[in-house]
């Protein structure tokens, strides 16, 4: 198309705080790809596909918005780890949660890295056990690699240091359920 520009981050940031609409379609098409494949392999339709990109762009409008916002990594990742967000809320919601394969996919901590994918099965399985607000939270700092200061805003607490301690709480009752079902030598070869 002519006439079309392509913003690098930091001016697609400056054109969306000025209020550019050009932009935030920019942001759109960008990620359009990335994030329907996410959806597509995760139980998802294209429109889906489409209503969850649409609302990953608003919430990156509006966190954009703030003046205090800095971008810390590249707007497509925020922009994806939004979606991937949101998706996981609307699978919850319609209670179509499966197993995601995608997340065995992902870059896992040192805490967890001995453990085996089909291992991993059964962690995402006692996840799913502790309730909302720490699965969001482990899975945004284990599977999504998220700081805790994004946690923190993500989730509403008050610091990241709030959710620093919320994590280690999560995570030493996701560990005592594991270790009440399985035997250290489950997990050694």
């Amino acid at each position: 198309m002519l006439g079309r520009r392509n913003w690098t981050d930091d001016e697609l940031v400056l054109e969306i705080k000025r209020g550019n609409k050009q932009a935030l379609l920019q942001l759109y098409r960008d990620n359009f790809s990335a994030v329907r494949n996410h959806i597509l392999k995760n139980n998802g339709k294209e429109e889906d596909a489409e209503d969850i990109l649409q609302d990953a762009v608003v919430v990156v409008w509006q966190k954009v918005s703030h003046p205090e916002f800095e971008l810390t990594s590249k707007l497509s990742t925020f922009l994806f780890a939004v979606a991937k967000n949101l998706w996981l809320k609307a699978l919850n919601k319609n209670k179509r949660m499966e197993p995601m394969q995608d997340q065995l996919d992902y870059k896992v901590s040192s805490e967890f890295s001995h453990v085996e994918a089909a291992d991993l099965n059964w962690v995402v399985h006692y996840m799913d056990r502790l309730g909302d607000t720490c699965k969001q939270l482990l899975q945004m700092f284990y599977f999504e690699e998220r700081n805790m200061q994004e946690i923190a805003q993500s989730l509403n607490f008050a610091n990241a240091d709030t959710a620093k301690a919320k994590k280690y709480q999560c995570f030493k009752r996701l560990e005592s359920m594991v270790k009440e079902r399985f035997q250290k030598s489950d997990f050694l070869g």
